[in-house]
């Protein structure tokens, strides 16, 4: 063996060895850098790698068999003593790709984004407290799909300031309605209720990540604070956490504030970006939105099962899934029995996951409507500053309790954090409407409309029909029929369903030809059933009726939104109310906290029913 070792070493294979790998480094080092600024596609940095890899048994079999000699390379006969010197030039070689190594990992760990901060004199704490909207950064990245990664970074961003003391920061669902726009940031700025926007760009190639961040200050669009960021994807958290706190200290810095801190949600890199798609496609809702969603979250717990935040939103989804297809109960209790599951994990691996907490409720609102309330309540005290689950919480309020006098405000808070939400507008748009607020309740329900959320116009239907304004029920009807994309609304069934609500307005159609109507549609359309048109012509047996057919486990919610109105009363004070209270698992929670709306439980001579003499009109 020592006559082998003293072999390798006269040859000087373990120079070149030595020489190789030094040298070997600084070519990926370099590659790494330099291939993402000449848009090189992802793989070319793994190619030098492995080629470089393949390349040392060949450098070492080259360095055994040949030597360098005055006269060129010739095969090494053991007799020349040229190796001494070629080993000499070998380890001056060794030593000088040594220093390069040692100054191009002390550059790495000089590496801060300390460029062009400003902390201008100017940033002073006013009467309005500090805020700011984090835009959806922009994706520079030479892969267009990538657009999720740059959505994702600045979305943690604005989590993590979220969690600064002191700070109001915009909800994502509003702040990243202004991508791909060209909105002038002081008009984004009056939209949001914010004094700062943060905006930026992402550009992610192989494993390396370069992060751009601007500060704005709204009033006069100028630039607080900016830095550029050049890191590896692992250090990303990293990265989150200095923004925040260059950002916090800019804004905060006349009040001091505590140091935000960031910690990694898991170490496997690419389960991190499965989360990231996963939670993209959750926000986009929509069907087939969900199932991917469902199906990248679902990957990213199989890789790193100890991924609480990635439990959560698989819960979620799962969860929310119901709401956006045509499910059978069967199926959705499928569901909701997977995303109990997914928030149990959740918890179970950090029992700080509000949003975990919060599906739980959502799957017991169809048994135990009490524990859903414990529940929300739990979860809006653990993030007060998460719109929708503020939101979650103000409607049950209102659908379950009928508790204007606590759920109004958390509408309210909900708007605040999150004006350009189609769902928040809607929901604290049907409370105002039920509040005697008509006036506010509607101009909410228009923002919803104009956000692309429609579930409220049935209520604005019934209210305009309530104070007798046919004409804009009408008008209403068309708008929201034309806007819907749905390929099953043929332009039969449009016309068609005008000329049903031109009659009703004009009270000339009764519930039997409603009734026949409804028969011939179901041949063409399975799917459609009338309902609010049964109510609008006062035939309330039939409007039972169709409820009690089409009252699926995802529909309850639409029914208490819509008895929950000025128009709703005659609904509310029916007998058949109380069975359908008792199906949906509201009637236990009225016995527990008290009838809605100051309703009383009578007896007489149409049978048991509610009797609501304070309904506002």
């Amino acid at each position: 063996m020592s006559s082998l070792f003293s072999e390798l070493k006269r040859r000087n294979v373990l120079r070149v060895g030595a020489a190789y790998l030094v040298g070997g480094w600084i070519l990926i080092q370099t590659a790494d850098a330099l291939f993402p600024a000449l848009n090189l596609p992802d793989w070319s940095t793994r190619l030098v790698a492995g080629l470089i890899v393949l390349g040392m048994p060949v450098a070492l079999i080259m360095a055994w068999a040949f030597e360098v000699t005055p006269d060129g390379v010739k095969r090494d006969t053991g007799e020349s003593l040229a190796s001494e010197s070629s080993g000499k030039r070998l380890d001056i070689a060794t030593l000088v790709g040594v220093v390069i190594v040692v100054a191009l990992f002390a550059l790495q760990k000089l590496d801060q984004p300390a460029i062009d901060q400003v902390y201008d004199s100017e940033i002073t704490v006013t009467e309005l407290a500090p805020s700011v909207a984090v835009l959806a950064f922009k994706n520079m990245s030479p892969d267009p799909d990538n657009a999720y990664f740059a959505e994702g970074i600045s979305e943690e961003i604005l989590n993590v300031l979220a969690g600064i003391k002191g700070l109001r920061v915009a909800s994502r669902t509003s702040a990243f309605s202004f991508a791909e726009t060209n909105t002038p940031i002081p008009e984004i700025a009056s939209q949001l209720n914010v004094n700062h926007v943060l905006e930026g760009s992402v550009r992610k190639q192989g494993m390396r990540v370069r992060i751009t961040a601007q500060l704005i200050d709204a009033s006069n669009d100028k630039h607080l604070w900016s830095g550029t960021y050049d890191r590896k994807l692992d250090d990303i958290f990293a990265v989150q956490e200095e923004i925040a706190n260059a950002i916090g200290a800019a804004l905060l810095g006349a009040l001091g504030m505590d140091t935000v801190s960031v910690r990694a949600p898991t170490k496997d890199m690419v389960a991190y970006e499965l989360f990231l798609s996963g939670r993209k496609f959750f926000y986009q809702r929509g069907s087939e939105e969900l199932a991917r969603s469902i199906v990248d979250l679902s990957a990213a717990v199989a890789r790193d099962p100890e991924f609480a935040e990635a439990w959560s939103f698989l819960a979620a989804a799962q969860s929310i899934s119901t709401g956006y297809s045509s499910f059978s109960d069967a199926e959705v209790q499928e569901k909701n029995a997977l995303a109990s599951a997914a928030a149990t994990q959740a918890l179970q691996l950090d029992p700080n996951q509000a949003l975990a907490v919060a599906i739980q409720g959502h799957v017991l609102e169809i048994g135990d409507n009490l524990a859903a309330l414990d529940l929300f309540r739990q979860a809006a005290t653990m993030a007060p500053n998460d719109a929708g689950i503020q939101m979650w919480l103000a409607d049950s309020l209102f659908r379950v309790a009928g508790n204007l006098s606590e759920s109004l405000p958390l509408y309210e808070r909900a708007v605040e954090l999150d004006p350009l939400s189609g769902i928040n507008q809607g929901v604290a748009g049907i409370a105002y409407l039920m509040a005697g607020q008509r006036d506010k309740g509607r101009e909410h329900i228009r923002r919803a409309n104009a956000a692309g959320w429609r579930a409220a116009s049935g209520m604005l239907l019934m209210d305009l029909l309530h104070t007798g304004e046919g004409e804009q029920v009408v008008d209403l009807i068309e708008t929201q029929l034309t806007a819907v994309d749905d390929e099953t609304l043929t332009a039969d069934y449009v016309k068609g369903m005008l000329s049903v609500w031109r009659r009703i307005v004009a009270s000339q159609i009764t519930g039997d030809e409603l009734e026949e109507i409804e028969a011939s549609w179901k041949v063409r359309f399975p799917d459609s059933f009338f309902f609010a048109e049964y109510l609008a012509v006062g035939d309330l047996d039939r409007f039972f009726d169709s409820l009690s057919n089409n009252l699926s486990l995802t529909k309850h919610y639409f029914f208490m939104r819509f008895a929950y109105a000025p128009a709703g009363r005659v609904l509310v004070e029916h007998p058949r109310f109380l069975d359908v209270a008792e199906q949906i698992g509201v009637l236990p929670v009225w016995k527990e906290l008290g009838y809605p709306f100051d309703c009383d439980l009578v007896n007489d001579e149409i049978g048991e029913h509610l009797k609501c003499a304070n309904w506002p009109e």
